[in-house]
């Protein structure tokens, strides 16, 4: 008998390829500036009291909804992480 459940996921993985040196952008890729660069984004602002071990940005998107978004930094690699 064939299975009718919907696939679902708990997390979502993009990536982007930006051609320049990492020195040149890596101060550019902040969460709470990204409305200033991603036209889907009205606007990219911290959320205090959040959490006291990583910073927690909230996104508010033109078509009206939010997304609470957690950085991770990992000093072993210049990658960010950025959990939903």
């Amino acid at each position: 008998m064939a299975s009718t459940a919907i696939p679902t996921s708990t997390s979502v993985v993009e990536s982007a390829v930006i051609r320049a040196p990492l020195s040149n952008v890596w101060h550019l890729i902040k969460l709470q500036d990204f409305a200033h660069f991603w036209s889907a984004l009205k606007s990219s602002e911290f959320v205090k009291g959040v959490s006291n071990e990583t910073d927690v940005v909230k996104w508010t998107f033109k078509d009206g909804s939010v997304v609470e978004v957690k950085q991770e930094e990992h000093s072993v690699s210049p990658r960010r992480r950025l959990s939903y």
